[in-house]
């Protein structure tokens, strides 16, 4: 099964659905007993203050317990890539973890050709349990 989520912020949920919501705040993407999937939303610029996907952290005993989280580009929302609140892949690159492999390259198709304007800063996580995640990165 597939979910997608992007934006501002635009979701598609395992079963399908296509829920709106646009408030500032921290929501569970996935959440069970392994595995912790949690985006943080906040409003920008260039949303006009609605909410927009400004964090994705992933954790849960399916990754040992670590933390991989994934924020936007612009340093004024984070503009890194953390393990366990550590900062990792500055640049291109590959990083493995409890399981995971954390890859950071320009390589994948948008989900948005709306983005195609930027350069592509793309975070790939290959996880354990046969969960894959990929993750745009981008100034806001």
């Amino acid at each position: 099964k597939e979910c997608l989520f992007w934006g501002d912020p635009h979701v598609q949920t395992f079963d399908g659905g296509r829920p709106s919501f646009y408030g500032d705040g921290e929501y569970w993407i996935v959440k069970n007993d392994d595995v912790h999937i949690q985006g943080r939303y906040m409003g920008t610029e260039y949303t006009l203050g609605l909410a927009a996907t400004q964090k994705v952290a992933v954790g849960g005993p399916f990754v040992n317990n670590h933390v991989i989280e994934v924020e936007p580009m612009q340093q004024a929302f984070g503009g890194r890539i953390l393990i366990d609140g550590v900062e990792v892949l500055k640049n291109f690159g590959t990083i493995s973890v409890g399981g995971a492999t954390v890859t950071y390259n320009d390589q994948g198709t948008l989900v948005d050709e709306a983005a195609s304007i930027w350069d592509k800063n793309i975070v790939h996580m290959d996880l354990p349990q046969g969960i894959s995640m990929t993750v745009y990165r981008w100034g806001n």
